[in-house]
């Protein structure tokens, strides 16, 4: 039995209504999400950053399958349904699979970030520019996360002395002139487990953002096909009271 043109409508405009909200909640989630691993991409790589990207992707293509249900509205087409259903299929397969991925690489990310920083904190260590972008990043990370070199202030042992910053010290001005300050207390933690920690934890977030909107998804594509049932039970009542009618 066919579904009234009523219900019909009823059922696209819910159903794109919810899946253009998950996809722009999921647009933003990923977006800043990418934002947060990028700016520290230097020192723990841009492995990490994958997943988020990939979840940007399907907040992508989410927003054009809501889009392109909406176009077709006027079509009434059951033959859209099916199209749709198989999308959002393929669209929550790659979400969950975001989520398997991003869990593997939270459980790698330490072996990651080593390699990456060490190699970069070696790299800036030859620099004796105090003004070089490189000097100058490892300068506000070890403000920031209150640390000193990779492991610790003996990294600096072959400069001779430690940079102001490992005293909580940064540039006066956004120029970045010279340090002017007396260095009374060094951090003696190193900026490897913070920044691991703070690499796993924003890994950890992509992961469970891939999860609950694999999760929303499903259930929004749940609610279309129970309201396609009761939509075809309203259409056959109808049709037998008009029938008893006659």
């Amino acid at each position: 039995m066919g579904l009234s043109t009523n219900c019909w409508k009823y059922l696209v405009l819910i159903f794109n209504v919810l899946f253009a909200m998950s996809a722009v909640v999921l647009f933003g989630a990923s977006g800043f999400l990418i934002y947060k691993l990028f700016i520290y991409r230097h020192f723990i790589g841009v492995n990490v950053e994958y997943p988020a990207i990939l979840l940007l992707m399907m907040a992508i293509i989410t927003c054009s399958i809501a889009w392109i249900g909406w176009r077709t509205t006027k079509s009434m087409h059951q033959i859209h349904v099916i199209i749709t259903g198989i999308l959002i299929v393929l669209v929550v397969v790659i979400e969950f699979s975001c989520f398997v991925w991003a869990m593997v690489v939270w459980d790698n990310v330490e072996i990651d970030i080593k390699s990456t920083l060490s190699h970069y904190f070696e790299h800036t260590l030859t620099k004796t520019d105090n003004t070089d972008v490189d000097v100058i990043r490892w300068d506000r990370i070890q403000v920031k996360f209150e640390c000193c070199g990779v492991s610790g202030p003996s990294d600096y042992t072959s400069k001779g002395h430690v940079p102001f910053s490992c005293c909580g010290q940064g540039p006066l001005d956004s120029l970045h002139k010279p340090y002017a300050a007396d260095c009374s207390m060094v951090y003696q933690r190193g900026c490897g487990k913070p920044l691991h920690s703070y690499a796993r934890q924003q890994v950890l977030m992509v992961a469970m953002t891939a999860l609950a909107a694999a999760i929303l998804q499903v259930s929004v594509f749940g609610f279309k096909y129970y309201k396609v049932d009761y939509c075809r039970e309203i259409s056959a009542e109808k049709s037998l009271q008009c029938i008893e009618w006659r």
